[in-house]
């Protein structure tokens, strides 16, 4: 996760086949601690047979933000991933969780149940791992199934130095590092820092003494036109990092995350068909993606329908030459195409973008910004589609002029 690109995909249930057809394209799965309690017999066999077969990477995000939450109509997986960390009072519909209530004997049982899970994960049914290594469609000994790659102990979401989540924060990262160690798999440990803003991210960076650190900073959507300032002062807050010696890795980042690796990020993870930035009180009402086409000029999802409007007049804008496209038509694309070419077009973004000079790519998304801009005002098409067309350029000339602010 810390080497340059790391490109993960957020596993999710639905995307099973997605990931074993196309596991060249992405360097290893983040797996969501729902999940992962929910489904837990399946999900190993899953990821294991993965391991196994090309020692595939993967880590488990606890999702711990999820409780900092009234959860009003709890899902089964909320409640089993409560169960699992041994707190099941975490799940509360009624009051507002209060980072006081969290006892110190809380914070162990959290912590150690966090851990013991983790270190754990590798055992699963003889007859589940056979089963998923049998859809694989080769041999896959299960012997060399892995463990996961880092393991990441329960953060919280800070929202500001005086909400009192970041000492909650702290007491469990501290718990986790006294129980690993006696386990022995302190070395495994990497500190996710989770906060409302990325000025704030930088605060608690700052404090951290570990070299290797994992950012969410909620709702930081990369596509707002709002976003320009809170984008300039991600970039800047890496630059910090990078003095500091500390190496990042991005929890959520969607096209621009490739960009930001020129300032010092080292990797970015997203679901396939979404998840390239997630707003931590909207975490328990996630679910599975729509149908969107992933259009690679505009490095963004927008509505089929809109993909191919600007498809049969300005083919150019649109086409992709995967092997899911083939230049063709966004709408002969079935939601596992669309959701296997999204990936394909984020692997080819990353090795074409990467290593490209800024000046180069400030240039590049200006051109695409107005050859989509004149296109919307030339497009043939009912008013309100022309009108979502231009709208769904305007981050690449904001892009751009963040790039050129960052330098």
């Amino acid at each position: 996760m810390f080497e340059s690109f790391q490109h993960y995909l957020s596993y999710g249930s639905t995307d099973q086949q997605t990931v074993r057809d196309l596991s060249e394209y992405f360097d290893g799965l983040l797996v969501p601690g729902t999940i992962a309690a929910f489904q837990a017999e399946g999900t190993k066999g899953f990821v294991l047979s993965l391991s196994a077969r090309s020692a595939e990477p993967y880590v488990i995000d606890s999702r711990f933000p999820l409780f900092q939450n009234v959860l009003q109509r709890p899902k089964k997986s909320h409640q089993m991933l409560a169960d699992l960390l041994g707190v099941p009072s975490l799940v509360s519909q009624f009051i507002a969780p209060d980072p006081a209530s969290f006892t110190d004997s809380m914070i162990e049982q959290i912590s150690s149940n966090w851990i013991d899970f983790n270190v754990g994960f590798e055992t699963v049914q003889t007859k589940t791992f056979d089963k998923y290594a049998a859809r694989l469609g080769e041999p896959v000994l299960p012997e060399n199934r892995q463990d996961p790659l880092f393991i990441l102990p329960p953060y919280t979401m800070v929202g500001n130095s005086a909400d009192n989540w970041e000492g909650v924060s702290q007491r469990l990262w501290e718990a986790s590092q006294s129980y690993a160690k006696l386990r022995g798999v302190d070395d495994k440990l990497r500190r996710v820092i989770a906060a409302g803003s990325a000025s704030e991210w930088d605060r608690l960076a700052s404090l951290t003494v570990e070299r290797q650190i994992i950012a969410w900073i909620s709702n930081l959507d990369e596509f707002k036109l709002s976003s320009e300032a809170e984008l300039v002062q991600y970039g800047e807050s890496l630059k910090s990092s990078t003095n500091r010696g500390q190496q990042v890795f991005a929890l959520y980042g969607g096209f621009f995350s490739v960009l930001l690796s020129r300032y010092g990020l080292t990797g970015s993870s997203h679901g396939i068909g979404f998840g390239e930035h997630r707003d931590w009180v909207e975490l328990p009402t996630s679910g599975a993606p729509p149908a969107r086409y992933y259009v690679p000029r505009l490095h963004r999802y927008v509505g089929v329908d809109i993909a191919t409007t600007i498809w049969r007049q300005f083919p150019d804008l649109v086409s992709c030459d995967c092997s899911e496209c083939n230049n063709g038509s966004p709408s002969n694309l079935d939601y596992h195409s669309l959701m296997r070419h999204s990936v394909r077009a984020r692997n080819k973004e990353i090795s074409e973008w990467l290593e490209m000079p800024s000046a180069e790519v400030s240039n590049l998304l200006e051109r695409d910004y107005i050859a989509f801009r004149s296109a919307a005002q030339s497009l043939s098409a009912p008013t309100a589609v022309a009108r979502k067309v231009e709208e769904s350029c305007g981050h690449l000339s904001m892009w751009s002029r963040v790039i050129k602010v960052l330098g």
